[in-house]
């Protein structure tokens, strides 16, 4: 069976992040539901409207997914991280301990659900004010990988990031496979 993710698109996601790495984690067999806050359409911060799948009102609070997958982008990552249903599904994903995914500002997401005290991650800079990041250990590389959360740096790095999620739920060899035909 294949693995799933659940990507989750808020009023202004950062659309590179987004797109690039709903496209890489299809190419490498994962079933991804793509879930809106609000309404099914949501528009990125560069004015990409996406339809989504679904949104959090509709979707089954007790649905698991393999992966939460959250793009960064402002306002958002502000609009996740305010959201109780995101904050909550993320938390049971973590205690679970089933794949989280967070790239550029969206790891202000996961602090806001008490998730990056110890750990090792990397974000956009500035994403994280100090109290936010407070007891994490971030670093400049472009993707991180510690335990069960996957982080990338930015926009910049949206496919390596996708890249590395799709290691962690289908293996090196599909990683291998996925990346060998992009031609990089």
């Amino acid at each position: 069976m294949a693995s799933t993710a659940l990507v989750l698109l808020a009023p202004g996601f950062e659309d590179l992040e987004a797109i690039t790495t709903i496209d890489i984690l299809r190419r490498g067999g994962i079933q991804v539901e793509i879930a809106a806050l609000h309404e099914d359409a949501v528009t990125g911060a560069r004015g990409t409207t996406v339809v989504a799948d679904t949104n959090l009102a509709l979707l089954d609070e007790g649905r698991v997914f393999d992966a939460i997958v959250l793009p960064g982008g402002q306002p958002g990552a502000n609009n996740l991280a305010a959201d109780q249903r995101v904050l909550a599904r993320l938390r049971d994903q973590s205690v679970s301990g089933r794949l989280i995914g967070a790239v550029c500002a969206a790891p202000k997401v996961l602090a806001a659900a008490g998730l990056l005290k110890v750990r090792r991650i990397t974000h956009f800079p500035g994403a994280l004010d100090a109290a936010e990041a407070e007891g994490v250990e971030v670093t400049t590389e472009a993707v991180v990988v510690d335990g069960n959360l996957v982080t990338g740096r930015g926009p910049g790095v949206a496919m390596d990031f996708a890249l590395a999620l799709v290691e962690q739920l289908a293996g090196r060899d599909t990683r291998d496979a996925v990346e060998s035909k992009l031609a990089r």
